[in-house]
């Protein structure tokens, strides 16, 4: 379900907040992870312009795209990317559906609560309980996705911590590690192609490509928090070999991102999306407000 889409608005372009890469490779402890939720999946312990010219249209309302608001984009979204280069939603003013559920007891969250997953566990079988956003991108390039969670049963960091992961319509997303070179890992079935692999391997900034470890169908990556028995900035793939989450967009417009069910009483907080190039100083801060469209 798609929450209620609105016209995407300023897309300036400003720089504002465009501050030296901190948030490249990972939140400093990537030292190995998983969840151990029993699903065989080899899983461990540890962590993990628009340029809209405003008088193309002839009508005299100088807003060039004939939406009303002025940007020159022409597209839908639910959130969009500030000038500053940050997207940001509370989890909970998402559309949940089937047996997401929306709460507010766990003492430290941020907004009005967070969302938690309360059926059963799908660890391999994404799909269920989908939630879909649609994300308005101004400025093409590389952005990362970080969500603030914590585990919600029990304290074996391992379990209740992790969510599905898809993007639709997106030049390539992947889980990242390391800078010049970079490790890229990839959901299945498109890691399982041997072409793919080496056109990506081809790339001056990646040393090595592959296949994400754990579990992964469809398009679907399994992305789970390290060390999440408190409230946490972590949002990583691939068992034992910690990626962070990276989407690349290659032209202004709404691309969805898509949520499933994967772990049950995982707590999902807050969600960002970033230009690569904004510090987790800005990307995490808990002043940030939401950034719908419009």
């Amino acid at each position: 379900m798609i929450v209620g889409l609105v016209a995407c608005g300023d897309s300036s372009g400003s720089e504002v907040g465009a501050e030296t890469e901190t948030a490249g490779d990972g939140d400093g402890d990537g030292d190995g992870d998983g969840d151990g939720d029993g699903d065989g999946d080899g899983d461990g312990d540890g962590d993990g312009d628009g340029d809209g010219d405003g008088d193309g249209d002839g009508d005299g309302d100088g807003d060039g795209d004939g939406d009303g608001d002025g940007d020159g984009d022409g597209f839908e979204c639910d959130y969009e990317v500030r000038p500053d280069g940050v997207l940001m939603f509370e989890a909970e003013s998402l559309a949940i559906v089937e047996d997401w559920q929306i709460a507010a007891d766990m003492p430290g969250h941020y907004g009005s609560g967070y969302i938690f997953w309360s059926g059963p566990s799908f660890n391999n079988q994404p799909g269920n309980g989908l939630i879909e956003v649609e994300l308005g991108i101004h400025e093409p390039g590389r952005y990362r996705v970080q969500w603030r969670n914590r585990i919600g049963m029990g304290a074996d960091a391992t379990e209740h911590n992790d969510v599905w992961l898809r993007f639709m319509g997106v030049a390539d997303y992947y889980g990242k590690a390391g800078n010049d070179p970079e490790t890229r890992r990839y959901p299945k079935p498109i890691c399982e192609d041997a072409n793919f692999i080496s056109m990506i391997e081809a790339l001056p900034e990646v040393g090595d490509a592959g296949c994400a470890q754990g579990s992964s169908v469809d398009g679907w990556m399994k992305v789970y928090s390290s060390g999440a028995t408190e409230w946490k900035w972590s949002t990583r793939t691939s068992d034992n070999d910690a990626h962070d989450i990276y989407v690349e967009f290659d032209a202004p417009g709404a691309y969805t991102m898509q949520l499933s069910a994967r772990a049950d009483y995982l707590l999902l907080d807050r969600v960002v999306v970033h230009r690569e190039d904004v510090s987790n100083e800005l990307a995490q801060a808990e002043a940030q407000a939401e950034t719908p469209c419009g």
